[in-house]
């Protein structure tokens, strides 16, 4: 017998993948970068249900994501990562290579890179205000290539802070937005913090 709520949930599910849909709803925040090198600030821009009819979606369009365009090339971003890790005290879990792993399949894949990193007393408050929040740490940063142009992206934590309804932890969040920011912009190569609209 199975409980009605989980089979409303189930179906909920399956018509947005049916649909191309995010579950949820929020707002993306993509950095860029001018030619010179000097990073813009943040532009928001609101997303949809209706975005799926224009196409798949990417982490440029994603709104539990924040993505930042780098100033160098694949191989340059990817090495900036542990570097930067390690001067904020960050401890790297893991790093997967989609790409090399695509390739032991006879598949291509464009670079892709995936960190897994963290610091257990940013990450232990937010756990301890919702358990579910531990699906989503430790922390990600993705490094990713497209077009001849590469992206780092992470979590939004505003996102995942409704996602799995945290409250109390308001400072908590803050200062991880800031680190994450922080590490995003040390990794992309486009300097200091950037700021949101």
């Amino acid at each position: 017998m199975t409980d009605d709520r989980s089979d409303t949930a189930r179906r909920r599910f399956l018509q947005a993948l049916g649909a191309g849909t995010a579950l949820g709803i929020g707002a993306s925040t993509t950095a860029t970068t001018s030619g010179d090198g000097d990073k813009s600030a943040m532009t928001t821009t609101a997303a949809t249900g209706d975005d799926a009819a224009d196409g798949p979606k990417t982490a440029l369009d994603d709104p539990g994501l924040i993505t930042a365009e780098s100033d160098d090339d694949f191989e340059t971003t990817v090495a900036r990562v542990e570097p930067a890790l390690e001067e904020r005290d960050l401890l790297l879990v893991a790093t997967i290579d989609h790409a090399e792993n695509a390739e032991s399949a006879d598949m291509d894949l464009p670079p892709t890179t995936l960190f897994l990193f963290g610091n257990p007393a940013a990450g232990t408050p937010l756990m301890r205000a919702s358990r579910s929040v531990a699906i989503d740490l430790p922390q990600k940063l993705l490094v990713w290539e497209a077009d001849g142009q590469v992206y780092v992206t992470y979590n939004d934590p505003q996102y995942l802070a409704r996602r799995h309804d945290l409250e109390g932890v308001d400072d908590q969040l803050t200062a991880v937005a800031d680190a994450l920011a922080d590490l995003a912009s040390a990794v992309a190569g486009t300097g200091s913090n950037a700021s949101e609209d």
